[in-house]
């Protein structure tokens, strides 16, 4: 990434192309989120937590497939589903700090900032779905306004996730899951088609199992004192973990979409 903040003299000419695609890196088998989009995503995606390997910490994501480079909700056309994740929305823009980085982020000390090696950036064309970030005087479009107000949000909330998070591993209530489905198996060249290869359909399938998924301890939450429980509900925390309990059973809508694939 090539990450500078973004300016009006810089970036006069600068446009951000919209779409989805392979081509903008969506293809990808899981995506960070936020406990404030777990509402809408729990129609849709599994949610569960991930662990960081280098540095250990856990992380909120939502499950988009089954093996890496697989996104079972990324078509020809699009994002087949209702809603997408602002982690792919907010692209090719971030937060960034200026001055100290162990201050508290404040409007004195963020900016917005874009990826100029993004594929989504281009100079001075004149696409259809290329969107410029400021007009003829300069002044941020209603595009650049409202990408810049996403993803501040979106900043809030990826720290507010932490702090959500933190309480859970504070509170022993994170529990390693591993996951056993049985999907299709993909077809390949020297597979050109399952009635090809067998005549039994059941055989044509496979069981895949996922290590390295973490989701909340029922019964452990279930025993959380009465005063850690209104802290909890106070803090919003007690609903994002029935929502992200609640979320995994959007693991046979993966399972659904991967066969459809295969027999598309």
């Amino acid at each position: 990434m090539d990450n500078i903040i973004v300016d009006s003299n810089i970036h006069k000419n600068t446009k951000v192309c919209s779409g989805h695609g392979n081509q903008f890196g969506e293809n990808i088998h899981f995506v960070p989120v936020i406990a404030d989009e777990l509402r809408s995503l729990i129609l849709e995606y599994p949610c569960c937590l991930l662990k960081d390997n280098q540095t250990g910490q856990f992380g909120l994501h939502a499950l988009l497939g089954f093996e890496s480079g697989e996104n079972l909700f990324l078509t020809a056309d699009g994002w087949s589903s209702h809603y997408i994740p602002l982690h792919i929305r907010r692209q090719p823009f971030m937060v960034g700090r200026i001055g100290e980085s162990s201050s508290p982020a404040s409007a004195d000390n963020t900016v917005l900032t874009i990826d100029m090696n993004s594929k989504r950036v281009i100079e001075g064309d004149t696409a259809d779905n290329a969107h410029a970030l400021f007009d003829e005087n300069q002044k941020p479009t209603a595009y650049l306004t409202a990408m810049s107000k996403m993803v501040f949000e979106l900043s809030h909330g990826i720290l507010r996730t932490e702090t959500f998070i933190q309480t859970l591993a504070d509170n022993d209530l994170i529990e390693a899951i591993q996951l056993e489905v049985t999907i299709n198996k993909k077809l390949t060249a020297a597979n050109p088609s399952a009635s090809q290869q067998v005549v039994d359909s059941t055989l044509a399938t496979q069981k895949v199992n996922f290590d390295g998924l973490y989701v909340i301890n029922e019964k452990k939450l279930a025993c959380l004192s009465d005063a850690l429980l209104e802290q909890f509900h106070q803090n919003g925390y007690l609903q994002a973990c029935h929502l992200m309990m609640a979320s995994m059973g959007q693991i046979q809508h993966l399972i659904t979409l991967r066969n459809s694939a295969n027999h598309a």
